[in-house]
């Protein structure tokens, strides 16, 4: 087919499916597909849409018409034979039942309308059923209702309708006195101005009375395109408290309810790591989640009777994260940076930005453990408490937690996808796998440490009253000389050790710490809390005021000592104390009385003692 350019004269030749498939594409437009016919009677056909939405009646009367126009066409009658066309129309009106049998004129004209129309039924629609009715109210009705909605409704005093209602009619009585309008004009119900308002867009409706936050949350939506095409793509990152209270391994006592920290992969909705504590949200929480995101699991799950391995591992692309405190600190930034990851944060109050770990919170309700459960309070039920019921030790809880993140939750079918998180991420890294791991787990621990800068002293470093430092400090020390800042880095789940990084060289050195009975197993957490109650048990026994009173008694002793205003007041003093040679040349009276077998004179203390009590030995170490 030869389609010729008007501008050039030039033809452009088509096959039958190009030159169709461009008309469908929108490359080519027919210009007189739609338009209006000659004759006054035809219309222009209706949108497909437009028709869809026809309500019963409009689309009953359509059937209708469309009947008697195809029953002309099966009679093969043209549209001018008139005398025929009637019979035809006594035949269709008793097929289809119709009382009311329209005339054949109408019968005629519709024949037009469809054949104008190209036979798209569309061409049959009753005009009256398209005609959209113009408002009954005056301008100057509109504009009082306008204007009322605008100070009164759409404010932050929440006002009601009826109140607006009310602010209208009496702007409109008041316009009625003036002689602006009449009384029939100033006439407006409450249905009216309903269909005013929602006529508004919703979000500025929401806006204007609640703020921008709650038009987010209500009319909110997700698809801001960003969607995960690969695991670890994008990882989603959150806390939640658990609903369940455990109970100490060694005491038996129960701890309360601990902390979860999960990293979940936005592809598959597979979970990567977790970390269990009663630390509360802060960057120890998350390193070590992401520690246990980002290692392979095949030695940490070898003691546990799983039926399927544990996938995750490597660095993920992309942390999704919210806007709490420790996403924020120097430390998870320097994080990031060490392991090459990407933050996005997420606006506050938009849970959805962040669906599948919140969708993963919703399922540990799953969880069949009953003893030591936290219910949300019910009116007039008497709930137990958990404290008293709980009987799972904190070890078995989390190895249970493992359980149910490797052998349950990932292979509950996702009903939007029609797929199991296992079957998804396992499909995913065999189609990409993880290209970014550490290291070594040493650098592991070290990336995901917390940091700090201290100085380096003669005695190395002191964190927080924990000793650090030996000959691996020497070099260090013997190329600066004096005292030097530098930065130093811990793992917050073991106090053992630290990381410094030498001022120069930029090179980390590992030091031991000086206690390492102490320091083994400790948790830095642990180790605040631990000078915090020694720190209150000593207020508490008045050791600092007993400090500060000693000190004082000494500063008044040095004072009096080297106070003597005149020769008499020294002479008084030496004979108070009773100087002479005889106490110096000869043997005290004590040791003579004693050798004798008398009993010793009393004779007054000099110095009293600090304190009577006595004191057991405490082992620092």
């Amino acid at each position: 087919m030869a389609l010729e350019d008007c501008a050039t004269r030039r033809q452009i030749l088509y096959s039958k499916t190009e030159l169709i498939g461009q008309v469908w594409d929108g490359r080519l437009v027919l210009l007189d597909h739609g338009q209006r016919a000659q004759s006054d009677t035809d219309a222009v056909v209706p949108p497909l849409q437009v028709i869809a939405n026809l309500k019963p009646a409009a689309r009953k009367e359509l059937e209708r018409r469309q009947a008697y126009v195809t029953g002309l066409q099966k009679a093969h009658i043209s549209r001018g034979m008139r005398r025929h066309i009637g019979s035809v129309i006594d035949a269709v009106a008793e097929r289809i039942g119709d009382r009311k049998k329209p005339s054949v004129s109408g019968v005629m004209l519709w024949a037009r309308q469809l054949n104008a129309g190209g036979g798209c039924a569309g061409a049959l629609v009753d005009r009256r059923a398209l005609r959209q009715s113009k408002g009954r109210l005056s301008a100057a009705m509109e504009q009082i209702i306008e204007t009322s909605l605008r100070r009164v409704y759409l404010t932050r005093d929440r006002n009601s309708l009826v109140h607006t209602l009310a602010v209208i009619r009496a702007e409109a009585a008041r316009k009625v006195r003036d002689g602006a309008m009449s009384k029939n004009e100033a006439q407006v119900s409450l249905a009216t101005l309903s269909r005013r308002v929602a006529a508004i867009d919703r979000y500025r409706v929401i806006e204007a009375r609640q703020g921008s936050s709650r038009a987010r949350m209500v009319c909110r939506t997700s698809m801001d395109g960003a969607v995960a095409e690969y695991p670890l793509q994008r990882v989603e990152v959150d806390h939640t408290p658990m609903n369940w209270v455990v109970v100490c391994d060694r005491t038996g006592l129960p701890l309360g309810r601990p902390l979860l920290t999960v990293l979940i992969d936005a592809y598959s909705s597979y979970l990567l790591g977790f970390y269990v504590s009663f630390y509360g949200a802060g960057l120890t929480s998350v390193s070590g989640a992401l520690r246990c995101a980002i290692r392979p699991k095949a030695k940490m799950t070898e003691g546990l009777s799983l039926a399927h391995q544990w996938l995750a591992e490597g660095i993920p692309d992309r942390l999704m994260l919210d806007n709490g405190l420790e996403f924020h600190s120097r430390g998870f930034q320097l994080m990031g940076w060490e392991l090459g990851m990407d933050f996005t944060y997420c606006r506050v109050r938009t849970p959805w930005l962040k669906p599948h770990v919140e969708r993963f919170f919703s399922t540990l309700d799953t969880i069949t453990l009953a003893k030591g459960r936290i219910h949300k309070r019910v009116a007039n039920v008497v709930e137990m408490d958990p404290n008293e019921g709980a009987v799972v030790m904190f070890s078995d809880f989390v190895r249970g937690v493992v359980q149910f993140v490797v052998d349950v939750q990932p292979f509950q079918i996702n009903q939007r996808k029609l797929a199991r998180p296992y079957d998804l991420f396992s499909e995913g890294i065999g189609r990409r796998p993880p290209v970014h791991f550490p290291r070594d787990m040493e650098a592991l621990r070290q990336v995901s440490a917390m940091s700090k800068v201290l100085t380096v002293g003669p005695g190395g470093i002191e964190l927080h009253g924990l000793p650090f430092g030996g000959a691996e400090l020497l070099g260090m020390r013997k190329r600066h000389g004096m005292p030097v800042k530098t930065l130093v880095k811990w793992d917050p789940d073991e106090m053992s050790q630290v990381w410094i990084q030498d001022p120069e060289t930029k090179a980390w050195v590992g030091s031991a710490c000086r206690w390492p009975q102490y320091a083994r197993g400790l948790s830095w957490n642990q180790h605040l809390m631990i000078r915090k109650f020694a720190r209150q048990e000593l207020k508490k026994s008045g050791a600092v005021e007993y400090l500060e009173q000693a000190k004082l008694r000494l500063h008044n002793h040095w004072m009096e000592a080297a106070a003597w205003k005149t020769r008499a007041d020294r002479k008084l003093a030496a004979v108070t104390a009773g100087y002479s040679s005889a106490r110096v040349l000869e043997a005290p009276v004590a040791a003579i009385a004693t050798a004798s077998g008398a009993a010793p004179a009393a004779s007054p203390a000099l110095v009293l003692p600090l304190c009577t009590e006595d004191f057991e030995t405490i082992d620092l170490y």
